[in-house]
């Protein structure tokens, strides 16, 4: 059975993480990219928010007995099976955790231009799949 108090827990990171990428949103992409740390900042609490995503989705995928996850966006997919969100968002989140991987592992550079799209674009992703996974599992 799912553990809520994990779940809230998590959803609560994304959210404080979440709220230290919006104080850089209000920034030029002249600013963004000469500020000092808008962009490591903006970086590690994407990298931080997508690791509960995955967390949270995991979670739900073993303590419900709905597979076997064998890489990091698999539980999404598992997910989408089970009805939490459509194959669009699935597309989405593995893209989320494809650009994860990127941080975590630095295969190549991230563009600037890329991650202050992220943050002016694609922040809505995240809310969304909270909103998801509230409307499915916390009370």
């Amino acid at each position: 059975m799912v553990k809520h108090d994990i779940l809230e827990r998590k959803l609560c990171q994304i959210e404080k993480s979440l709220t230290k990428v919006l104080m850089y949103r209000s920034l030029s992409y002249d600013e963004f990219v000469s500020h000092p740390v808008a962009r490591d900042v903006v970086e590690y609490n994407l990298f931080i928010i997508i690791n509960c995503m995955i967390d949270i989705v995991n979670h739900i995928v073993s303590d419900d007995g709905l597979g076997e996850v064998d890489v990091l966006s698999d539980g999404f997919r598992i997910l989408a099976d089970h009805g939490y969100w459509n194959n669009h968002q699935t597309a989405i989140y593995t893209k989320m955790v494809a650009f994860r991987n990127m941080i975590a592992h630095q295969y190549a550079d991230i563009g600037a231009q890329f991650v202050y799209e992220i943050v002016q674009h694609k922040l809505d992703d995240i809310r969304t799949f909270k909103q998801q996974i509230a409307d499915k599992i916390v009370r």
